[in-house]
């Protein structure tokens, strides 16, 4: 059984009185994220793409967009690395709050870069394997997506566990709750809108209230899995 409401009241609890680590472990991806797209920005400017906007010309804009898209290949693939890696090691931090009452540090979050390669492995598979769907069609793409969302908390948790065993994993632990997560997805939009309003401000404090409740969701569906039998302990060592 899939509790959204649950999910999200306990993460408001799990945080009370420990928003400090998860809120500077926030602004931290934010501001490393932010330096790494400053090529893709830089490039943008070169190819005319503010002054159209400022001229109203949208079709000079769009082409300014697609001439940056097909020289930034590279690029991307290595801000689509690094936004897994910080990802990865946020979520370790979240892992531990889920687990225990304790305070935790921002020494969590650096502890969690020792997974780095498994990260960016992990978000390589996943792109491949969702590239391949979405060549079908959107729709089996966005299924898939869902599918293997749990692979970044399963390599998190479970240091042991191969990637294209945690896409196993995460496919099983999913099934017959793809569109509950979806729910659960949509369910922030309100607040990403206000944050929007805020220049981004309010992400430093939603951010964290989102993590920490697909957290407990992973939790859920993995501890499903377990006491159905689909997924056995052993699944989740080498």
């Amino acid at each position: 059984m899939f509790e959204r409401k649950k999910y999200k009241n306990f993460a408001k609890k799990q945080l009370a009185g420990r928003w400090g680590i998860p809120i500077l472990v926030t602004i931290t991806i934010t501001v490393i994220s932010t330096i790494f797209a400053i090529p893709d920005t830089l490039q943008l400017i070169r190819n005319g793409y503010i002054s159209a906007i400022l001229n109203s010309d949208y079709v000079a804009a769009s082409e300014a967009v697609n001439a940056a898209n097909s020289t930034s290949f590279i690029t991307s693939i290595i801000n689509m690395i690094v936004s897994a890696i910080l990802e990865v090691a946020a979520i370790g931090v979240y892992i531990k709050m889920s687990r225990s009452p304790e305070p935790v540090s921002f020494s969590d979050f650096i502890e969690g870069f020792n997974n780095w390669a498994r990260a960016a492995l992990t978000i390589l598979w996943q792109f491949l394997w969702i590239f391949l769907w979405t060549l079908l069609f959107i729709i089996p793409g966005i299924i898939k997506a869902i599918a293997y969302s749990q692979m970044y908390y399963i390599i998190a948790e479970y240091k042991e566990v191969s990637v294209t065993k945690a896409m196993r994993i995460s496919m099983e632990i999913t099934k017959g709750h793809k569109w509950d997560l979806f729910v659960l997805s949509l369910s922030f939009l309100g607040w990403q809108i206000l944050s929007a309003f805020t220049l981004g401000i309010l992400n430093f404090w939603l951010t964290p209230y989102m993590n920490m409740t697909y957290v407990n969701a992973y939790h859920a569906l993995m501890k499903e899995a377990l006491e159905t039998g689909r997924i056995r302990p052993e699944d989740l060592s080498e």
